[in-house]
């Protein structure tokens, strides 16, 4: 801002431009059916009697439609690792339902740590790693810096030349101090936490961080959001999205049960020009 003449106007500030983005919640619907035979003579966990019909049937159908939150739940999870990567994935781990760099016309961040070298600078390319975080971040207040490690990538990481050691140090301390080292190592201003969970798509196991790869991301209030859109029902229409939707009707002829449980999610990270791919090369 310039100094100016107090006998002058100051030119008024520009008003920011904004832009639409458009973006659409993904539909996970999942099914089932409820039979006579699976209700007939069955007893409920735990029990030594037979239920009556109405009660065996609402046990069974409880049952499943709990089953099939848990499936989703695991879905909306794998959403949400895929916000922190920048691009959420559908269930085959190939298939991009919402590409964030692209929307918000950002360029990808990735950085590559030649482990396999002995005298690679580790403790620098994790300072560049935070330093492109803080750069990107603007005002948000940031309280840590996590990096989620395929497993081979943490092994990596913690057996280089440069980083044993601390690693090594690290670990007597928590042994010592009866520290959680489920929290994890924090290493060149990184907090690097192995993650070993993965989902499965029929016959095919999807990690939810690819192997030899890490994702840095900022730890800020307001910078990730999930947003669930209603449900394609008629008594949905025009209202509040719920995280989870269940819905049970008879089938025809009153042979058994239709069931179907859903969730609609758009899961976005406000600032994907903060997160950083790293690889071990």
């Amino acid at each position: 801002m310039p100094n100016q003449s107090r006998l002058t106007e100051p030119a008024p500030r520009a008003t920011d431009k904004r832009k639409v983005i458009t973006l659409t919640a993904a539909h996970l619907p999942a099914s089932a059916v409820v039979l006579p035979e699976d209700v007939q003579d069955v007893r409920a966990f735990g029990s030594e009697s037979v239920e009556a019909g109405l009660q065996a049937q609402a046990t069974v159908i409880n049952e499943k439609l709990a089953a099939m939150k848990t499936d989703i739940e695991a879905t909306r999870e794998y959403h949400r690792v895929g916000a922190l990567r920048g691009q959420v994935l559908d269930a085959d781990g190939a298939t991009v339902i919402t590409n964030l760099f692209t929307a918000f016309g950002v360029a990808k961040k990735t950085a590559s740590v030649a482990f396999s070298t002995a005298t690679t600078d580790v403790r620098k390319a994790c300072l560049d790693v935070k330093r492109h975080i803080e750069k990107k971040t603007g005002g948000l207040v940031v309280s840590g810096f996590p990096v989620l490690c395929a497993p081979d990538f943490f092994d990596a990481l913690t057996g280089h030349e440069s980083v044993k050691a601390a690693f090594d140090n690290w670990q007597a301390a928590q042994d010592r101090l009866g520290g959680d080292m489920r929290k994890g190592f924090t290493y060149g201003g990184l907090n690097f936490i192995e993650c070993a969970d993965e989902v499965v798509s029929g016959n095919t196991t999807i990690p939810f961080i690819p192997a030899g790869k890490a994702q840095a991301f900022p730890n800020a209030r307001g910078a990730y959001v999930t947003y669930n859109a209603p449900a394609n029902y008629n008594e949905a229409v025009n209202t509040v999205g719920q995280a989870f939707y269940a819905k049970a009707e008879p089938r025809r002829m009153g042979k058994g049960w239709d069931l179907e449980a859903q969730s609609n999610p758009l899961t976005l990270c406000l600032y994907p020009e903060a997160l950083v791919e790293i690889s071990a090369a």
